[in-house]
């Protein structure tokens, strides 16, 4: 489900003011990555690219023009990785 425009501003802000939530934002996305790769392996790149932003001070990371941010990128990583489980779950379903 796609984020609210609303929901990605206040995100962005927390991730900016709350130390904790930008561990545990960090934390939670990484544990979706293998999933979320298995969906869809175009997505190392823009992965890494989250790493490096999430990686650096809040707000220092310089975007290039038309470059996706930590929580659009973070929204591709989240749509793969729930692909991915509904494709687990219909692998592992039985039709009787």
């Amino acid at each position: 489900m796609p984020l609210t425009t609303k929901k990605k501003i206040e995100t962005r802000d927390r991730l900016s003011r709350d130390p904790d939530f930008r561990d545990a934002f960090l934390i939670e996305a990484r544990n979706m990555y293998k999933n979320a790769l298995r969906f869809s392996d175009n997505l190392e790149d823009e992965i890494n690219r989250f790493e490096q932003i999430m990686g650096a001070e809040p707000d220092t990371y310089e975007l290039m023009e038309g470059e996706l941010d930590e929580i659009d990128i973070f929204e591709k990583i989240l749509d793969a990785y729930d692909s991915q489980l509904l494709e687990d779950e219909k692998d592992n379903s039985t039709i009787n």
